[in-house]
Order: C-alpha cells, then structure tokens, then sequence
C-alpha cells in the first residue's frame, strides 16, 4: 500500500496457433513519494512516469479506487475474461472488482499456485512466446526475479531474495 508498485496487466492470448501472448502492463506508484523512491532506489520512476509507463496515484498511499476505476475502464474497451488476484491483502479491490461485473480468481503466492504458471512463464520466454513492447518497468520487474525452488522441484518468485521490486 505504501511502498511497492501496484499493478495490473493484461495478458492477450495468440490469434494463431504459432503466435505470441501479448501483456499490457500498467503500473502506479505513489506521487508523494516518487521523488524521495527515485533517489532512494536510483531507479527512474520519474522518467517513466513522463513516459506514460507509470501512472501516479494521489497521496502516500496507493489509491485503490482510482487504479478500480481504471479497470472498470479497461473492461469497457476489452473482453476481460477474468482477473487474478494475491489473495493476501486485496480482499476490497477483488470484492470491488466483482461488483464491477468482472469475475476475479484468487492467486495464492506459494509453490502450489506459482509453480505452473511460473514454469509456464519460462517456457513462453525461452521460446519468445511473449511480448510486451519493450515495456520497461516490466522489465526492470522482470530482471529482478530471483526463482526459488522446493525439494519437489516447483518454483516461484522469491520476493525476499530478490534485489528490487517484482511486482
């Protein structure tokens, strides 16, 4: 709510057998907090704000109803077939979400929910079988992974042991 980015994307699946998924991310990070963020991670939040790949939400604390609202628009413009969400910690959207009309899907961050989309995920982006334009708040997400694996060889993302934000 206060220190990461929020963030939404769609994922467009291929028009033709041998085509590629296409993501559209959207990322929103605080306003009153981008300028002290930017020199405290030297990382270019300003930058890509001015660039429209970062939408800044009033106050010190992310704005929900705005980033809803958002979506809500989205679904005016797109056939959302469904959303994900983590389960911990956005109990409001996700209720907020479905009396919108949109049908929200719980995620859970452990081994048994992330590893085979994870798997999936990597395979997709070995065989080059995503894109997303070259967006590049996705990613910086992205490069700063750091994969976790269990006895049973399933992976997930390892929030704790990567080196910056992977939202």
């Amino acid at each position: 709510m206060t220190t990461d980015l929020a963030s939404f994307c769609l994922v467009f699946p291929p028009m033709e057998p041998e085509g590629t998924y296409t993501v559209l991310p959207y990322f929103w990070v605080l306003e009153d907090t981008i300028d002290f963020r930017v020199k405290r991670d030297h990382v270019p939040y300003d930058l890509w704000e001015k660039q429209g790949y970062i939408q800044l939400t009033e106050g010190n604390v992310i704005h929900y109803g705005y980033i809803e609202k958002f979506i809500e628009s989205l679904g005016d413009r797109f056939n959302i077939w469904q959303i994900a969400y983590d389960r911990w910690g956005a109990t409001q959207i996700s209720q907020d979400l479905e009396n919108y009309g949109f049908t929200v899907v719980p995620m859970g961050q452990g081994f048994v929910s992330m590893s085979p989309p994870a798997k999936e995920l990597m395979t997709l982006t070995l065989q080059k079988g995503i894109t997303h334009s070259g967006h590049p708040v996705l990613r910086w997400n992205m490069d700063n992974i750091y994969v976790r694996t269990d006895p049973a060889g399933n992976i997930k993302a390892d929030k704790a042991k990567s080196t910056e934000k992977i939202d």
